[in-house]
C-alpha cells in the first residue's frame, strides 16, 4: 500500500523522528508483505524515504547484474516524469560514477550539499538544470552478506547538509529497505518464473491436443479403410510441422524459444489467427540480462497480448508479427498486430500490473514484461501504426 493511501495516517501521526522513522519501516515492511510486485515495492520504498526525511523525492536504484556495473532507477516518489525518462535511457549513473555509483561502489554513505557546484554530478548537469531538488543523499543498500545491491536517493528542494541525525535514521531505513528489496525481487523472480512454464506447459498441453485430435482422425480413416486420404492427411500435417518448424528455427537459435515460438504459431492457427516471425528476424543467443524463462515471458506475453487483439477482426486483419533483430549492442523484440489499437490514456497505462481491457485478465501479464525489461535495463515503446493496431518495440542492451 502506498504510503500516501494508509500509511500517512500512520506516519503523520507520528510524533518524534523515532516515531516516523518507526512508521516508515512499518509501511515498508507492509509493502513486502503484501507481496506486490518488485518494483511497486521500491515506489513504497522511496515514498517512506521522502516522508521520513520530510524530503520532495526520492529514488532506487538497483545494478542490473551482480557482476555488471549498470545500475537503474526501479522506484522513485515525486521524480518528474522527463527526469525519471532521462535516467532510465539518456544517461544512466553506473558503479563508480557520480554520487549514486560511488556510493554503490563503495557502501558509503554520501551526500551532495549543492548539486549546482559538485563536480562529482558533471554528466548530468543538463539533466539537473531542469529539476527543482538542490541536495541529495545517497544511501547504499547493503545485504548481510555485504553485497551491495543499489542506492536509495533522497532528493530536497533546498541546499545544506544533511545532519547526522538524518544520516543514522535514513541509514536504519536503508537497511531495512535493503532486505525488503531482496525479498521482493525473490519473490518477483519466482512470479516470472511460474509465468514462463505456465506458458511453455500452455503450449505443450495445446500441442498434445492438437496432435491427439489428428491421431484420432488418422486412426478413423485407417478404421474405414480409407488408407489414401490418411496418407494425405499424414503427409501435410508433416509439411506444415516442417514448414513451420523450419521457418522459426533458421533465425531463431535459443531451442527453448523456438519451440515455443512453433507451439504458439500452431495455437494461434487453429483459431484462424496467421501468428508470423518475419524473415529479417536473427537471434543467435539472448543477452546476459535475459533467461530462457524470461524470453518466454517477454515475448510470449506481448504475443498474447496482440492475439488477444485480433481474435475479434476480420479474416484480414487476424494477423501477429514478430520481428527479433540482432544489433551491435541490443537485442530489439517488435511484435505487430493488426487489431483495433488502444486508447492514449490506457496506453500510458498498459504495463502497470492489474491494468487490463479485458474482463477477466489479471493484468499481470504485461507488467511481468515490464519488470523483466527494467530488470535488464532495456526500453519499451508503443507505437500505433497509421494502417491500425498496435506496435510493441522492447530494446534490450547486450
Amino acid at each position: 500500500m502506498h504510503v500516501s493511501e494508509t500509511a500517512p495516517r500512520t506516519l503523520s501521526d507520528a510524533a518524534s523522528s523515532a516515531d516516523r522513522q518507526l512508521a516508515a519501516i512499518m509501511a515498508v515492511s507492509r509493502a513486502v508483505a503484501e507481496g506486490g510486485e518488485l518494483d511497486e515495492t521500491l515506489d513504497h520504498i522511496a515514498e517512506a524515504s521522502a516522508y521520513l526525511a520530510g524530503a520532495n523525492a526520492a529514488a532506487v536504484f538497483l545494478r542490473t547484474s551482480e557482476s555488471g556495473d549498470g545500475l537503474a532507477l526501479r522506484g522513485q516518489h515525486g521524480l518528474r516524469p522527463e527526469f525519471r525518462e532521462r535516467l532510465a535511457t539518456g544517461l544512466p549513473p553506473r558503479v563508480g560514477e557520480g554520487v549514486t555509483g560511488i556510493a554503490v561502489a563503495t557502501g558509503e554513505i554520501l551526500a551532495s550539499e549543492d548539486v549546482r557546484r559538485d563536480e562529482r554530478l558533471d554528466p548530468w548537469r543538463d539533466v539537473l538544470a531542469h529539476e527543482t531538488f538542490r541536495s541529495f543523499i545517497a544511501l547504499p543498500l547493503i545485504l548481510h552478506d555485504g553485497r551491495v545491491i543499489g542506492a536509495l536517493l533522497v532528493y530536497r528542494d533546498e541546499t545544506g547538509i544533511w545532519d547526522e541525525q538524518e544520516q543514522v535514521f535514513l541509514a536504519a531505513l536503508a537497511d531495512h529497505a535493503a532486505i525488503a528489496t531482496r525479498t521482493a525481487n525473490l519473490l518477483d523472480e519466482t512470479r516470472r518464473q511460474v509465468e514462463g512454464l505456465s506458458l511453455l506447459v500452455r503450449s505443450l498441453r495445446a500441442q498434445g491436443h492438437e496432435h491427439s485430435n489428428r491421431l484420432h482422425t488418422i486412426y478413423g480413416l485407417l478404421t474405414l479403410g480409407e488408407v489414401e486420404q490418411a496418407r494425405r492427411m499424414i503427409g501435410a500435417v508433416e509439411e506444415q510441422y516442417h514448414s513451420s518448424y523450419a521457418h522459426v528455427t533458421a533465425r531463431i537459435e535459443n531451442p527453448v524459444l523456438a519451440g515455443f515460438l512453433v507451439a504458439e504459431a500452431g495455437i494461434a492457427r487453429l483459431s484462424g489467427i496467421e501468428l508470423r516471425v518475419d524473415r529479417r528476424s536473427r537471434l543467435t543467443t539472448l543477452p546476459g540480462g535475459l533467461s530462457d524463462l524470461d524470453a518466454v515471458t517477454l515475448v510470449g506475453n506481448l504475443l498474447h497480448n496482440a492475439v488477444d487483439a485480433v481474435s475479434e477482426m476480420p479474416a484480414g486483419r487476424r494477423k501477429v508479427t514478430l520481428r527479433i533483430l540482432e544489433r551491435p549492442r541490443s537485442l530489439s523484440i517488435v511484435v505487430r498486430d493488426r487489431g483495433p489499437g488502444v486508447d492514449p490514456a490506457f496506453e500510458r497505462r498498459m504495463f502497470e500490473a492489474h491494468t487490463s481491457t479485458k474482463e477477466g485478465h489479471s493484468g499481470i501479464g504485461l507488467a511481468l514484461v515490464r519488470g523483466i525489461v527494467l530488470r535488464a535495463n532495456g526500453t519499451i515503446a508503443v507505437a500505433r501504426p497509421a494502417s491500425g493496431g498496435l506496435e510493441v518495440t522492447v530494446e534490450v542492451p547486450r
